[in-house]
């Protein structure tokens, strides 16, 4: 069976529909970081376990409305332009 073209808005859907899924059948964050790591390289390590579970978090807060990655981007863009601003009042003007 080919497996059919799926996009980021795609992948993100049926990530959001497991979430639904599992909430339903009353499966815990701690049953699916554990069946996460066990597709990763080094299942049994800190980090894998660390890995997924900010995966999951990540997902759950994405899926509640949560952007963090825009308002870090936003917040750093920013930064960067006061920065740039601030870096141009100090260059001598000519004349």
């Amino acid at each position: 069976m080919q497996k059919l073209f799926e996009t980021q808005q795609t992948r993100a859907r049926k990530e959001f529909k497991a979430l639904d899924r599992a909430e339903k059948n009353s499966i815990t964050d701690a049953e699916l970081v554990q069946e996460m790591t066990k597709d990763m390289a080094d299942p049994e390590s800190a980090q894998s376990i660390m890995q997924a579970a900010a995966a999951l978090m990540y997902m759950r807060g994405v899926k509640g409305g949560e952007t963090p990655i825009t308002e870090a981007t936003n917040r750093c863009l920013a930064r960067k332009r006061k920065d740039s601003k601030a870096a141009s009042n100090l260059t001598p003007k000519s004349v």
